[in-house]
């Protein structure tokens, strides 16, 4: 009987089992995905509240009309320094660095809840979107590193589907707190508590093992500034390819996608006359539904593939959202929401999965930010513009439209990048070793 025989296997009863992994899941990795996994799920909370809430706080704080996509596009700064933080980690390890960021997260979620200004809320947010990009990197890494290839889609879909968990917490809570007066701030304040259990719960993280043995390798490394930027350099010499392909596919997504999203609340209770208790409902069923995205991306990627899946998820959600956004009832703008959402979280999957498989461990979280950043970034452009073309459309529907119909332009890309499912992450992308001068 071999070692592997005697590791404790995780049951996942509770799973359908059509949306179980493909290969056994040793219980000491399923305690590293709830570890990580919780996290994603309140930073989602947090993340998914502004536009929530947007009503509310733009009325409180007294938000012009065509500031709010730019006010949310500076929130989205934060991950300048996020890349920073995450080149830390393949420095100095996982496990340190997402002791720093579930700190981080909470201390800015709870002082957001107390802001008085339009000014304050804004950099309150700037340094909760820093520490949450970072721990959204350095989650998918840590899933990346840990699980079998077999299985490796199945683990970055079940974070992304404890993210939209977090997304529909978020709308239970903002149904039953955000009608009240201050209601947004309490919604702030509620989302920082689970983060500070949760830091004290992560004392029993453990590094990865691919880490470790990078580690080991590198023991006698210095600590000049040329090592501390060691990472990004290999990133841009090693596979430089491999990343111009990934910025290309995700820009024109990202682009088209911020602004739609950050108005979904808003429009809902606009132009359909629902109440909040009733994008509530809406978010809850619909999200509900769609949620299950993340665990057919990931299955279907580790069987068929990523760049096909994600080809399919980019149309779905385009489609998705411009019915959403063009629908003359209810009834139909609910069911775009559901097909664009659902479709959303598949194609999220795929281009967490790019970010983490595609580089090797020396800097796979430098990677990892990366190609958040790039993601963000574009995003936060489509929704600098976004103010613009409301201006001259006469509608945000109409500027949401417009910007959505540039995020085809993704598919054309991702055929070029390599297939990383069924394999392992040194099949990928072996290390190369080579001067970083």
């Amino acid at each position: 009987m071999n070692e592997a025989s005697h590791v404790p296997m995780a049951r996942l009863a509770w799973l359908p089992r059509s949306l179980r992994p493909p290969v056994p899941i040793p219980l000491a990795h399923m305690r590293i995905m709830w570890l990580v996994g919780i996290a994603a799920m309140i930073a989602a909370y947090d993340l998914t509240m502004f536009g929530m809430a947007l009503k509310q706080i733009q009325a409180d704080l007294r938000i012009p009309e065509d500031e709010i996509a730019l006010t949310n596009a500076i929130f989205r700064l934060g991950i300048v320094p996020a890349v920073f933080v995450s080149m830390l980690a393949d420095r100095f390890g996982r496990r340190r660095l997402l002791m720093v960021t579930i700190l981080g997260s909470a201390i800015f979620t709870m002082l957001t809840g107390f802001s008085q200004s339009h000014a304050q809320l804004t950099g309150f947010q700037l340094f909760v979107r820093m520490f949450a990009y970072a721990e959204d990197m350095l989650c998918i890494v840590v899933i990346a590193e840990e699980f079998d290839e077999k299985a490796r889609g199945w683990a970055i879909g079940m974070i992304g589907a404890l993210g939209g968990l977090g997304g529909g917490v978020a709308a239970i809570a903002y149904g039953l707190l955000g009608p009240l007066e201050d209601g947004w701030r309490y919604l702030y304040i509620l989302g920082a508590v689970p983060l500070f259990v949760l830091a004290f719960l992560r004392r029993r993280l453990v590094e990865t093992r691919r880490f470790e043995n990078y580690a080991t390798s590198r023991m006698h490394q210095t600590h000049t500034m040329r090592d501390w930027l060691e990472p990004a350099m290999f990133l841009l010499r090693q596979y430089p390819g491999r990343l111009a392909l990934l910025a290309a596919a995700l820009f024109p997504l990202g682009f088209a996608i911020a602004a739609p999203f950050l108005m979904i609340s808003k429009h809902m209770q606009e132009a359909h006359g629902i109440t909040p208790g009733g994008v509530t409902i809406v978010i809850i069923a619909g999200g509900g539904i769609a949620i299950i995205g993340n665990f057919v991306a990931g299955l279907l990627s580790d069987r068929v593939g990523r760049r096909g899946v994600f080809v399919i998820a980019c149309l779905g959600l385009v489609a998705g959202l411009m019915t959403f956004y063009n629908a003359p009832t209810p009834t139909l703008a609910i069911a775009g929401f559901i097909i664009g959402i659902f479709f959303y979280f598949a194609a999220d999957v795929i281009l967490a999965a790019f970010g983490a498989e595609l580089f090797p461990t020396s800097y796979r979280s430098t990677a990892s930010a990366v190609r958040l950043l790039l993601w963000i970034i574009a995003g936060a452009i489509g929704l600098a513009l976004q103010g613009q073309i409301f201006n001259a459309l006469g509608s945000h529907a109409a500027a949401n439209t417009a910007l959505l119909a540039v995020g085809p332009l993704s598919i054309l890309f991702v055929p070029f990048l390599p297939e990383p499912s069924r394999k392992t992450l040194e099949e990928i992308a072996p290390e190369r070793i080579i001067d970083a001068a």
